[in-house]
């Protein structure tokens, strides 16, 4: 039997196909049926390091980047290779809307009924005591 292995590594850097993805994939995540390339751009911007994260959620409107962090939240569940745990991107886009003040109130209560990650969305301890002023 042969068989390889191959490695995966994270994008280096985020596009306009990974905007692309986040914005088309809601519809497919509800249905839990995800193509091969929507998938495989949803894994890379989990994965990507922050300073990616940052630029591609930079100056986006806060109605885009709530339909974002459902799609990313709703990846973590269908998609494989998308759970994140403490580091996902989820955390980043709910602390980005709670500081422009833009969280919607049940959006919480939301993420919490259809994820499993218990880091979402506020994140670790650790990841809360070092924001504290």
């Amino acid at each position: 039997m042969n068989a390889t292995v191959g490695a995966w590594e994270p994008a280096g850097e985020l596009g306009a196909s990974h905007a692309e993805a986040l914005d088309l994939a809601l519809p497919s995540l509800q249905a839990q049926s995800v193509g091969d390339e929507t998938a495989r751009l949803l894994r890379e911007v989990v994965h990507a390091d922050a300073d990616a994260q940052g630029q591609l959620f930079a100056d986006r409107d806060s109605a885009r980047l709530t339909d974002w962090l459902r799609v990313l939240t709703l990846a973590e569940a269908v998609v494989p290779g998308c759970e994140a745990g403490a580091k996902s991107p989820v955390i980043a886009l709910a602390r980005t809307l709670r500081d422009r003040g833009d969280y919607p109130p049940s959006l919480t209560a939301w993420i919490r009924s259809v994820s499993r990650n218990r880091f979402l969305p506020y994140g670790s301890l650790k990841q809360r005591l070092a924001r504290a002023p």
